[in-house]
């Protein structure tokens, strides 16, 4: 089979080298940069923002099977037109994909079908959201930009002036274009928090894996949000109760509400949970893997994945195509000086070829240059271990990351920490 897989960063890695272990893919093509990504498949430099161009490269390559990573291209409808020329695809339509790219959309999906989640009101205009956080109170609300702002759309103000100048950065200065015009402010609620993840063909779903990550940049959950700095899986607070709530309460009844709207979703529904004293609640929706939770769901991943993106793209997922190894796991991203604002580029990277060969190293950012592999991102690679024990895969990385060296090089050491009093 010949596979495209869209996305140039750790989670595409993860997901091409999942599939180059099946022998029935001959061939893997991948477009951008990506020196991991670039030792299993065959890799085209093209822009990944011109959509237009993209399909037309797609569809000259005639590929049996496309799986999409980010967000963007699901969010502007590449699998409809991946669809309108019989191309078969992984991932949500754009009607779909609003779950992810409409956070006003997902929220009133949740209101009108009772899915559990906090409280929210909608704004467009500023002197009205003002007056309504005035009421609520700084420390009681999240601020939430309507659309995808990689990341920086989610605000929890510190003080009412920082609240007050949210507000302005985003309904008066418009700072995230369009993706601010409309905003939700919701209550804020308190828990654990914790990522589920389920395939879906629109109608089945198949047994979820949870995972917890790391957003804050520095240790002790301090500093700005990051893309992620690493995670773990099982949750040392999960268990067969819980999953059932969530998925009776939460996944069943989002992936039947969807059907409804007609916007069936299809692909990877990734749905963030406070599990909160009232139970589980919604933060958020996906439309597709997180990252860096795939650079785990798939070591986890038990079999060969390419069955199950088949029957997704097929709307046949068999529950007996999904499971997942009974093992835990951990992941620590190696991260550039700077990062989530502004870092250098073209670094030196040494000491990759020296990992034991129970580590797995996802690239996430590097390239080749001069014969040499550098750095070509904020977040630069990730290690990730399966074993027995939480205990074990910490042990596993953090004994291993040190052989990693670029300059002014970062990583989080508390990754999966919390987890060990359960281990």
């Amino acid at each position: 089979m010949r596979i495209i897989v869209l996305g140039s960063g750790g989670r595409e890695h993860s997901i091409i080298w999942k599939l180059s272990l099946d022998k029935r893919v001959k061939e893997i093509i991948s477009f951008g940069e990506n020196y991991g990504i670039s030792n299993l498949s065959k890799m085209i430099s093209i822009d990944q923002s011109n959509l237009n161009k993209v399909v037309q490269k797609i569809i000259s390559l005639k590929p049996d099977l496309v799986i999409v990573g980010p967000e963007e291209p699901l969010s502007n409808g590449i699998i409809n037109i991946l669809s309108q020329n019989n191309i078969k695809s992984f991932g949500p339509t754009k009607e779909a994909a609003r779950i992810e790219s409409s956070k006003v959309f997902s929220k009133k999906l949740m209101i009108e079908n009772s899915i559990p989640t906090a409280f929210a009101e909608f704004f467009e205009d500023f002197n009205k959201a003002k007056k309504y956080c005035l009421t609520k109170g700084y420390e009681n609300i999240v601020i939430k930009a309507d659309g995808l702002a990689a990341g920086k759309g989610v605000f929890l103000p510190n003080s009412e002036k920082e609240m007050i100048k949210i507000l302005d950065d985003l309904l008066i200065k418009n700072k995230l274009g369009k993706s601010g015009r409309s905003i939700l402010i919701e209550d804020r609620i308190f828990g654990k928090e914790v990522s589920v993840f389920c395939f879906t063909d629109g109608t089945n779903y198949s047994k979820p894996i949870a995972i917890c990550d790391y957003k804050r940049v520095f240790e002790n959950e301090l500093g700005p949000n990051t893309g992620g700095m690493g995670c773990y899986t099982p949750p040392e607070f999960w268990s067969e109760k819980l999953e059932k709530n969530i998925l009776e309460k939460i996944i069943e009844p989002t992936i039947n509400a969807m059907k409804e709207k007609k916007s069936t979703f299809k692909g990877m529904l990734y749905t963030g949970l406070m599990i909160t004293d009232q139970g589980p609640k919604v933060i958020e929706y996906n439309c597709r893997f997180g990252d860096p939770e795939c650079e785990l769901i798939m070591p986890m991943f038990k079999g060969n994945i390419l069955d199950t993106f088949i029957q997704v793209a097929n709307s046949n997922l068999k529950e007996s195509s999904v499971e997942w190894k009974n093992q835990k796991g951990v992941c620590v991203v190696i991260c550039s000086e700077g990062y989530p604002e502004k870092y250098k580029k073209e670094i030196e990277i040494s000491g990759i070829d020296r990992l034991e060969e129970n580590i797995i190293c996802f690239h996430s950012g590097t390239k080749i240059k001069n014969k040499k592999i550098v750095s070509n991102g904020g977040r630069v690679l990730v290690l990730a271990n399966i074993d027995d024990s939480i205990k074990n895969c910490r042990d596993n990385i953090y004994s291993e990351i040190k052989k990693i060296s670029f300059e002014k090089s970062f990583y989080r050491k508390d990754i999966a920490l919390r987890a060990l009093e359960n281990d």
